[in-house]
């Protein structure tokens, strides 16, 4: 399974896509997370792992892969990457681990006027095609915020899609779009509810498709700390066992 998180910036996308990987990995799951937001940069903080190296560089970097992207389209032959990649393929050097949970960072923004982040998107969305999962194996793609990657195509290569809500007006208008494109896409949209009290969570119910719903989380102090301190996330949230029992099913 190919699942992709998103939602609004702060919403707990990235500690959502953690405490995930590690419940994965502790039913015996093998797990590739796919950091494919470009401004990222604590990800491998919480599953506590060093910094992976740009992925887009094993391809040449970013305009020699939309070099390679655009002859492709044009009906050149050219060969971006396998026509089926494997985890167990990919390129170590590339690669961070902890356990059995694997990282890999499609690319960031490292320094002013170098471009945008339009080659990574289109990596991502390349990248998910081709990769092909063997059994007990499972993708995590940790997006950007906002609704970018579906305009780009990313999760056309997904098999689910989980909308991350907080407690915001912007993030219940969000989890609408996300719900629409996914289902035109033909695609499972499940909502977690993030971050909430009593009362923040009842108003988010109201206004939202509860029957996507697979989980509420309220607020916890231990996922804020690691959070702020860029430390290991290895709480213990029982609604996210919960979530994956749900989603292996």
């Amino acid at each position: 399974m190919k699942i992709s998180i998103c939602g609004k910036g702060g919403c707990g996308k990235s500690s959502i896509t953690t405490l995930l990987a590690k419940e994965f990995a502790k039913k015996g799951y093998d797990v590739l997370v796919i950091d494919g937001d470009e401004s990222n940069l604590s990800l491998h903080k919480l599953l506590g792992m060093d910094f992976p190296k740009d992925f887009i560089e094993y391809l040449g970097g970013r305009k020699e892969f939309m070099k390679k992207l655009r002859e492709k389209m044009e009906g050149k032959d050219v060969e971006l990457f396998e026509e089926e990649i494997f985890i167990n393929s990919l390129p170590k050097e590339y690669l961070v681990e902890n356990g059995n949970i694997k990282l890999l960072a499609v690319g960031k923004i490292h320094d002013f006027g170098e471009g945008c982040a339009c080659p990574m998107g289109a990596l991502l969305r390349e990248f998910l095609k081709s990769l092909k999962l063997k059994d007990k194996e499972v993708v995590i793609v940790d997006t950007e915020a906002g609704i970018e990657h579906f305009g780009r195509g990313v999760e056309g290569g997904c098999d689910a899609i989980i909308a991350i809500i907080d407690p915001t007006y912007e993030s219940i208008r969000l989890s609408k779009k996300i719900e629409e494109i996914g289902e035109k896409l033909g695609k499972k949209v499940y909502f977690i509810v993030n971050k909430v009290d009593d009362e923040t969570k009842d108003l988010i119910l109201e206004n939202i498709n509860k029957d996507k719903v697979i989980a509420v989380i309220p607020n916890n102090k231990e996922i804020m700390r690691c959070g702020l301190k860029g430390e290991e996330l290895n709480a213990e949230i029982p609604e996210i066992k919960g979530i994956v029992d749900a989603l292996i099913e």
